[in-house]
């Protein structure tokens, strides 16, 4: 069998592209940086964050729609390799210590030039089932895996879970030239249907700021939340269903491809009471599973899903398990860490079954797609609802504090080998958590109504639209 090295160069650059991506695109709820600014700013620069997330869904949505109209892959991987160069400045950037004006402006620069990655690498292989796949197994994957390094204390970053690998940023570099100077000239990235790219514009647009402003309203509510806090959170879920609910109904008047925008929605509620798990464990006494483990575990678990995902009866075992994962919640909790890790696994594979299902064949809706679990910030905010994010200082060393030490219900790091030296020592402030109650059942069954009303939408949807088999 002869072995195309310019497909498997494609494919590899789809991957580490996803991958890239998806970390500057992934935005944890818990921050803990070492920052030395007053509290309205860090206030303001953590919500910067989520706000910097949605231009970077917009951008990847809008490159790869202006990348379908040019019809260039040579141009869809400049974009990539574009992307990358910026991420990699970025990087440079934050190597010494830096204010948080600074640290937010480099933020939008990093989701903005994560978007030119993810939209350009769907641009370039969305037509190839191998680079596809690859895709969008490195952007679930990430977007999974990612959340677990939230729980340890970071250097400065525009990230809470830190800047992307040395070896990740050149390797994704090296792929995406290679890509761009083999490219085939004559193979053309495939025409769109009319106003696709429009639709998906709008709806990216629309969805990602509406839950900007819903995840800030619910991000007010007092902890834990009253009655009207749940009123709120109820609300402001039904608002987004309803308004994904119109967003179908457009796309599938255009390219009969709004399937995929529910089982994204569905696939980032599932998510949401794994995620606060993820970032309770900081909390938990000995060891924690490594993230490198539950990367392995989400690449495989989501591999498997979209192996098994070529008939359409596969949708409905996808919502069942995306369904039974907030429900095992009222089993489970974040200290059971088995009972996590298989909770992960069901959630990769649950992903990879329901969006390999219903996988649209034209780009932009895939790129749409892809970038829901990253923008459902509305789902985040009520799984995190009920730990608070304060401000507190600490003692600062040199070498900086590496300690913990417990006081009351407040955990900060503070370093207890030289307490004479606490007096001298440069004080500054950090973004810590304390521990909440138990986490109640109500966010856990809401996700679990979201996911089977997404389902019920998708299973009435009449128009069913898969790319080719190639």
């Amino acid at each position: 069998m002869t072995i195309d090295l310019r497909s498997c160069t494609g494919a590899l650059a789809a991957f580490l592209s996803g991958i890239l991506a998806a970390l500057a695109l992934t935005n944890p709820a818990r921050m803990r940086w070492p920052v030395t600014e007053p509290q309205s700013k860090i206030d303001q620069w953590i919500s910067s964050q989520s706000t910097s997330v949605v231009v970077g869904a917009i951008v990847a949505v809008g490159a790869c729609a202006y990348l379908q109209h040019r019809r260039s892959r040579r141009r869809a991987w400049a974009f990539v390799y574009t992307g990358v160069v910026v991420l990699i400045l970025i990087r440079f950037l934050v190597a010494e210590e830096v204010g948080l004006d600074l640290l937010s402006i480099l933020g939008f620069a990093k989701t903005i030039a994560a978007g030119l990655i993810l939209g350009g690498a769907v641009a370039a292989s969305w037509d190839s089932r191998l680079g596809r796949n690859l895709l969008i197994i490195g952007v679930v994957s990430t977007w999974l895996a990612a959340q677990s390094s939230t729980g340890d204390l970071i250097p400065v970053s525009t990230s809470s879970i830190g800047e992307p690998a040395w070896a990740l940023l050149l390797l994704t570099l090296i792929c995406a030239v290679a890509c761009a100077v083999t490219d085939d000239s004559e193979l053309r990235i495939s025409e769109s249907e009319p106003g696709v790219a429009a639709a998906a514009l709008a709806v990216v647009t629309g969805l990602a700021i509406t839950q900007r402003i819903l995840s800030s309203v619910v991000d007010r509510q007092e902890n834990p939340p009253t009655f009207s806090g749940w009123l709120v959170m109820v609300a402001s879920t039904v608002a987004v269903l309803t308004l994904t609910w119109f967003c179908v109904r457009r796309l599938d008047t255009t390219s009969g491809s709004g399937g995929f925008l529910w089982a994204a929605t569905a696939v980032g509620a599932a998510a949401t009471t794994v995620f606060a798990d993820l970032t309770d464990r900081f909390f938990l006494d000995g060891d924690r599973t490594s993230p490198l483990v539950i990367a392995a575990l989400a690449i495989i678990a989501v591999v498997f899903g979209l192996s098994r995902s070529r008939h359409r009866d596969r949708t409905i075992a996808g919502l069942a398990l995306l369904a039974a994962i907030p429900l095992s919640e009222w089993i489970f909790d974040g200290e059971h860490e088995l009972a996590l890790l298989l909770r992960i696994v069901a959630l990769g594979v649950g992903s990879g079954l329901l969006l390999g299902s219903v996988l649209p064949s034209n780009p932009v809706i895939g790129a749409l797609g892809l970038t829901i679990p990253f923008t459902a910030l509305v789902f985040m905010s009520i799984g995190q609802h009920e730990i608070e994010t304060v401000s507190s200082t600490y003692v600062r060393h040199d070498p900086p504090s590496t300690y913990v030490e417990y006081n009351s219900e407040l955990r900060a790091y503070v370093d207890a080998s030289e307490p004479d030296a606490a007096f001298r020592a440069e004080a500054a402030t950090i973004a810590y958590a304390y521990e909440a109650p138990p986490r109640s059942d109500g966010a856990a069954l809401l996700m679990c109504v979201v996911v089977v009303a997404t389902g019920i939408a998708l299973r009435r949807r009449s128009p069913v639209d898969t790319p080719s088999p190639d």
